[in-house]
C-alpha cells in the first residue's frame, strides 16, 4: 500500500484503539510499513531489488531492518513460511512423528499415497514452470537463505521480534497447522536467536505488542491462565516444547492428549 494510505489506515486505527499489523516482506513494502508508524510487521523480509540466486542482503534490506530497530516497530519473521515451500522438494516432514498431532492419519495417509505424490508433483511442476532462471530449486534455497540473514540482522540491530506463524493457503503441507508454529520456534534457534528471546517473544512481547500484556502473556495474579505445561526447560533447548503435557485454557486443564486430530 501507499504511504499515505497506510498512514491513514493508522490514524483509524489509533482512534478506534486498534492495532496496525503490516503484512511487508519486501524493501519497499518494509519502507512504507514504517512511514506509517505500525504496531507490528507481519513477515520477515526477503525480497529486494537484484539477482533474485543471491542471498547476501543487500544495503536497501539493511537499511530499513536497522530503521525498525531504531524505531522499535515490531517484526514478526515468519521463517517458516517460506522454509516450509521446501516439503515440495523433499517431503520429509511426512516422517516427523509431531505431524500426527497436527493432521489426521488419514490426511499423513493421503499425502504419502500415489495420488498425494501425484499432487505434490503437478504444484512443484506449477512452481518451476512459473518460476524464472535459474529455477525454482535454486531461486526458493536463496529465499530460504535471505530469511536467514536478514533475521540475524534483526538480532544485531536488536528489532523488537514477537512470535508467529504462517499457514499459506496453497496446496502444499509444509506449514501444517498445528506445527508449522514449532518449527518456527525451530528455525529461530537454529539461526541462532536466544532461547530467552524466544520464550519471551512468544509470551509478554507478543501480548505487549497487541495491548493486551495487562490480559495475558506472563503468569501473574489477575491475568488470564492460558498456560503451556512443559516437561522440560525452554530456556535450556528448544526441544522442550515439544514436551507439552498439559494445556491450561483459561485456568482450565486440558491433557494434551484429548486434542490430537480426530480421524
Amino acid at each position: 500500500m501507499h504511504t499515505d494510505t497506510l498512514q491513514k489506515i493508522q490514524a483509524a486505527a489509533r482512534d478506534r484503539n486498534l492495532i496496525l499489523v503490516v503484512h511487508a516482506n519486501s524493501v519497499d513494502s518494509w519502507r512504507s510499513a514504517l512511514d506509517a508508524h505500525p504496531d507490528i510487521i507481519a513477515h520477515g523480509l526477503w525480497v529486494w531489488p537484484g539477482d533474485p540466486d543471491k542471498s547476501a542482503p543487500s544495503p536497501a534490506a539493511k537499511e530499513v531492518i536497522a530503521a525498525a530497530g531504531r524505531a522499535a516497530t515490531h517484526v514478526q519473521p515468519t521463517l517458516q513460511t517460506v522454509a516450509g515451500e521446501s516439503a515440495m522438494i523433499d517431503p520429509s516432514l511426512l516422517d516427523d512423528p509431531r505431524l500426527s498431532r497436527s493432521l489426521p492419519r488419514a490426511v499423513i495417509f493421503y499425502l504419502r499415497s500415489t495420488e498425494g505424490v501425484n499432487a505434490r508433483t503437478l504444484l512443484l511442476d506449477e512452481y518451476r514452470k512459473a518460476s524464472p532462471p535459474p529455477g525454482f530449486e535454486i531461486l526458493l534455497k536463496a529465499a530460504i537463505e535471505r530469511t536467514k540473514a536478514t533475521f540475524k540482522l534483526m538480532l544485531e540491530d536488536h528489532v523488537p521480534l514477537v512470535f508467529g506463524s504462517d499457514t499459506p493457503g496453497v496446496d502444499g503441507f509444509g506449514n501444517p497447522p498445528g506445527l508449522n508454529g514449532r518449527l518456527e520456534l525451530q528455525d529461530w534457534a537454529d539461526a541462532g536467536a536466544p532461547l530467552a528471546l524466544i520464550l519471551r517473544a512468544a509470551t509478554l512481547d507478543n501480548a505487549t505488542a497487541l495491548g493486551l500484556s495487562h490480559e495475558i502473556g506472563s503468569i501473574e495474579v489477575g491475568k488470564r491462565a492460558d498456560l503451556l505445561l512443559l516437561n522440560e526447560n525452554p530456556l535450556t533447548n528448544v526441544s522442550a516444547y515439544d514436551s507439552i503435557e498439559t494445556i491450561f485454557l483459561n485456568g482450565e486443564p486440558i491433557a494434551r492428549e484429548t486434542l490430537r486430530p480426530h480421524n
